[in-house]
């Protein structure tokens, strides 16, 4: 029987600034494939823009409309902006986050399909210029990627950290602006994930 791969994430898993237009999910679509020809299809139900809150919302349409084996999730980056000053709110406070993304992965995890959550990048905080209205800060995501975690272990939910390799990496090379990957990112977190997935023996 063949397998129901999906994605569900904003512009980042939807394959923004992939300079040759696939993004990392269609790449590891194409890595899972060569080995496996004929054996999954994929859906990426990711949207430009998105919040857990539109992610949340999305799933109830576009994930329980579907029958999944696998659903991977990378959401959030879009939660945390704010405006210069990093001592001003978040667009979005840590309890509402909370319970989106328990929102969510109530929806996910009643389709009996296994769920894969992955942390979310670095950020480079160096290319917002000083006209940027609005900002990201690596310590807001390194908060956000710990408060992921936590509820993917209660929940019983895999969770993939990549956050402290990516740190290392240089990220003038490997980002197209300061949250979005270009092609050659983009190919490498395909290449992560398809090893993580591989490992745990979900594909």
């Amino acid at each position: 029987m063949v397998k129901n791969i999906g994605m569900i994430g904003d512009s980042i898993a939807h394959g923004y600034y992939d300079e040759k237009n696939m993004g990392f999910f269609a790449r590891l679509a194409r890595l899972i494939l060569e080995k496996s020809t004929g054996e999954y299809v994929f859906n990426n139900m990711s949207q430009s823009g998105d919040n857990i809150a539109d992610a949340a919302n999305r799933a109830i349409f576009e994930v329980l409309s579907r029958q999944f084996d696998l659903i991977l999730v990378n959401i959030g980056i879009n939660d945390l902006r704010r405006r210069k000053d990093s001592n001003l709110q978040l667009d979005f406070s840590e309890g509402v986050r909370i319970m989106y993304w328990n929102k969510l992965l109530d929806i996910l995890c009643r389709t009996g399909a296994k769920v894969v959550v992955t942390d979310l990048l670095p950020v480079v905080e160096s290319r917002y210029t000083e006209q940027a209205s609005l900002v990201r800060y690596n310590s807001d995501v390194e908060r956000y990627n710990e408060i992921i975690k936590s509820i993917c272990q209660e929940r019983n939910v895999v969770f993939f950290s990549r956050y402290n390799a990516w740190r290392k990496r240089n990220l003038e090379q490997l980002y197209h602006d300061a949250t979005h990957p270009n092609a050659e990112g983009h190919q490498i977190v395909a290449e992560e994930i398809y090893d993580f997935l591989s490992e745990k023996y979900f594909i």
